[in-house]
């Protein structure tokens, strides 16, 4: 054999060895850190006036008074930028397109308590809560806020529980937070979901508010002329369950993680804070933005647990494999919940909780590619539309492709049981849905026929509670759209059936034009050819709206007045929102009113004064009953 031939042969041989002698050194030392930090039992060290929880992975340092997180120490490095700390909104937050009447509050001179000393379980876990109770009219609420810290866990879990005693003056809450400010030096990536991941401006970056208010514009440095908004950043709670930040530099997350969306207020396609320009990181625990309901009680007793929910922290990785980690890490929340070792009166456990199944059986005779696929079906309370409860406990899945589906871990109660699905104008509803606990509860069959008011002649949109398929439908968060509205339609919206596309000539908003009190509304346009006349039947304009905001749309049809809708407000289009809160009115008119050949109906929005007010339309479609006699 050749000399060398021979050397390389040795060489290689020699480098296999180093090589194999390295792994097996870290393979080694992983096991060392590994039971090192895995046998690290957790410790609570009191102060005067703060405790340090500790599970040698991480520390958290949380003031005794207030339950504010003073510091976090992960991977030797200091976390935060100020204390992390938990507020809520007392009041009406967003009345009339602006803060009104809102009272912030915190826990101020609570009572502190160790629930669970490490001490007396083998160092497991530490438990501790910082009450406070009732303050009077303008606070008629108790709060107790808890933190949790487990053995071998890189996270801090948090979970909070407000109560109204009954005969207590009643209030309202609009908002809950858990709020933390991440140090610059540390963190310059922020990842929301897969689509929204991106590098960000430093928090002293110069910027100018526009409007609204959270509008921010970055004006000097790298990033001149960058947006950021806490509303780009908003995110269905239906199947969202983490976001966060990374560090590149020093390859560390700090997430936060939800195990179950159980106590989220407005059902799953309600749209919560995550994160935002400033290092900010939170968990909203219940918020009435994008229209939902506050929470509103009486003088009647009422208790609701917010969380559990986890501050993740993990290290080693570049970013991709930061979000990959995260996203892993809530996958086996979610599988752990509920969780074992939880304990509180308020929480129920596994044993104590149902499960409920069932098939939805889906059949439109006018659609026959209406399928229950992947529709919602969830349990909440019978009244008022779920979109609108916050007081109790609501619980989601996705059927299947045959709809089967399972909704695990149920609080024993009474539920309604609604469904919805994309491609169908209408929302399934079963009354009278007892759960016991620790049952397994298998629903009767679930026939579910849309309601049709006659035949349909034609349609625009897809019924699937969003705006997105329409002009700017897909690059909805971006500041400002609604001013591009005169240039991409000088001549308004004027849709012809039949020719017309939804994505180039309807737009996503019905906004108004103008600024400030000059803005006025305005009136769009849709044309459609009748071959024959449908006789003396009734028709019916079936519109459902993806989102609105203090709107008064008047419908005409041929140069008469055929209905009225006047909404609420959401605020979705000012926000960024591709929807806000979903909502269907059918206005029905004699058949008669139709001619042969050319129709025109129009929408005119004459409500003015502010350029916020508008309308989104998730459908339209009109049907008619030759059969029936208009009323």
């Amino acid at each position: 054999m050749p000399n060398h031939i021979i050397q390389t042969t040795w060489r290689l041989r020699w480098l296999k060895v180093v090589v194999l002698l390295c792994i097996g050194l870290v393979f080694q030392a992983k096991i060392a850190l590994g039971a090192a930090t895995d046998s690290a039992v957790v410790t609570i060290t009191e102060k005067s006036a703060s405790v340090v929880l500790n599970n040698g992975l991480l520390s958290a340092e949380i003031d005794k008074a207030n339950g504010n997180v003073l510091a976090v120490v992960y991977n030797g490095i200091s976390m935060l930028a100020s204390p992390g700390y938990l507020n809520w909104h007392a009041g009406d937050e967003d009345s009339d397109f602006k803060d009104h009447g809102s009272t912030y509050g915190r826990i101020g001179n609570g009572q502190f308590s160790i629930v669970a000393d490490p001490a007396s379980n083998g160092g497991e876990l530490v438990e501790i809560s910082i009450g406070q109770k009732a303050l009077g009219p303008n606070q008629p609420f108790g709060v107790e806020l808890h933190y949790v810290l487990r053995r071998g866990e890189s996270g801090l879990y948090a979970f909070v529980v407000f109560t109204h005693e009954k005969g207590q003056p009643g209030g309202e809450i609009s908002q809950i937070r858990w709020l933390f400010r991440l140090k610059d030096e540390v963190y310059d990536f922020m990842a929301i979901d897969d689509q929204r991941r991106r590098v960000m401006p430093p928090s002293d970056a110069p910027t100018k508010a526009l409007a609204p208010k959270e509008s921010l514009m970055i004006t000097a440095g790298p990033f001149k002329g960058m947006m950021v908004d806490k509303y780009h950043d908003f995110a269905d709670a239906g199947e969202h369950f983490v976001h966060g930040w990374i560090g590149r530099e020093k390859q560390v997350g700090c997430w936060i993680v939800s195990g179950s969306t159980e106590d989220q207020n407005g059902g799953p396609t309600k749209q919560f804070n995550t994160a935002h320009f400033g290092r900010i990181l939170m968990k909203i625990f219940s918020c009435s933005h994008y229209g939902a309901s506050n929470v509103v009680v009486g003088t009647e007793e009422w208790r609701k647990l917010y969380g559990p929910c986890l501050l993740y922290f993990n290290a080693g990785q570049d970013a991709d494999g930061l979000w990959a980690d995260a996203k892993k890490k809530a996958e086996a929340e979610r599988f752990a919940w509920p969780y074992s070792w939880m304990r509180h009166p308020l929480y129920p456990l596994i044993a104590e909780r149902a499960t409920v199944s069932g098939k939805l059986e889906l059949k439109d005779p006018q659609d026959p590619a209406a399928s229950p696929t992947n529709a919602w079906v969830g349990l909440a309370a019978p009244s008022p539309d779920w979109q609108q409860q916050s007081n109790n406990y609501q619980y989601w899945i996705r059927a299947d492709a045959e709809g089967r589906f399972t909704i695990p871990n149920v609080r024993p109660g009474k539920y309604t049981l609604y469904s919805f699905v994309d491609g169908v104008m209408d929302e399934f509803r079963r009354d009278g849905v007892e759960v016991a606990k620790g049952q397994t509860l298998d629903l009767p069959s679930l026939r579910w026929i849309p309601r049709r008011n006659g035949r349909q002649l034609w349609q625009i949109g897809t019924p699937d509670r969003t705006a997105k398929e329409f002009r700017h439908g897909d690059d909805y968060r971006q500041w400002g759209l609604w001013l591009q509205y005169p240039k991409d339609f000088p001549n308004g919206v004027n849709f012809v059936i039949g020719k017309s596309h939804e994505r180039t000539d309807w737009n996503y908003a019905q906004v108004n034009v103008g600024q400030g009190k000059n803005a006025f509304g305005t009136t769009w346009t849709i044309l459609f050819d009748l071959d024959a006349l449908p006789g003396s039947g009734t028709a019916t304009l079936r519109i459902a709206l993806a989102a609105a905001t203090k709107a008064d749309l008047e419908i005409t049809l041929n140069g008469r007045a055929i209905g009225q809708i006047q909404t609420g407000h959401d605020s979705a289009m000012i926000r960024a929102g591709i929807h806000g809160q979903y909502s269907q009115t059918d206005i029905r008119f004699g058949a008669s009113l139709l001619k042969k050949g050319r129709n025109q109906l129009t929408l005119t929005q004459h409500a003015g004064g502010n350029v916020q007010k508008s309308i989104m339309y998730d459908c339209l479609r009109l049907e008619v009953d030759d059969r029936s006699a208009a009323k």
